[in-house]
């Protein structure tokens, strides 16, 4: 997968915020970024499968919505040859485990994320200024897209 960038749970409900009605927390170049995988296939996306899990335990409050998510979003994402939703395997938990979290607090789901993206090399869509500051600190992935 060449131009490979992951998203993480904010990016991807900012994309979709007309579905989750709320507003959008990234910005117009992140936003354009998957604009142009989801209906153009010029990006390959890497959607860590805890983006999902955090999505439906948030969201799924009433059947309605449940089924919107997945219809809109889900049913959309995984019949993308260019969007690849990727479990937690040993590489993704091998750099999991070497994320510095005492300073920062991550979530567990925002390390999963982090680990993903440094796995694969590749930029991360996110609003996390946390995961931001880590990756100025650290240099662990080649950028943070906001």
């Amino acid at each position: 997968m060449k131009n490979k960038i992951v998203l993480d749970t904010n990016s991807l409900i900012s994309y979709f915020s007309h579905i989750f009605n709320v507003p959008k927390t990234i910005s117009k170049s992140g936003l354009d970024i998957i604009d142009k995988a989801i209906n153009h296939s010029k990006f390959n996306l890497i959607i860590p499968s805890i983006v999902f899990v955090e999505i439906f335990h948030k969201w799924f409050k009433d059947a309605e919505l449940a089924a919107e998510i997945r219809l809109e979003i889900y049913e959309l994402i995984r019949g993308k040859d260019n969007i690849a939703i990727l479990e937690i395997d040993k590489e993704v938990l091998e750099k999991f485990i070497i994320i510095d979290n005492i300073q920062f607090n991550f979530d567990n789901h925002d390390k999963i994320i982090l680990a993903t993206a440094m796995v694969h090399n590749c930029p991360l869509i996110t609003s996390d200024s946390r995961i931001r500051i880590y990756n100025e600190s650290n240099n662990v992935i080649p950028a943070i897209i906001s």
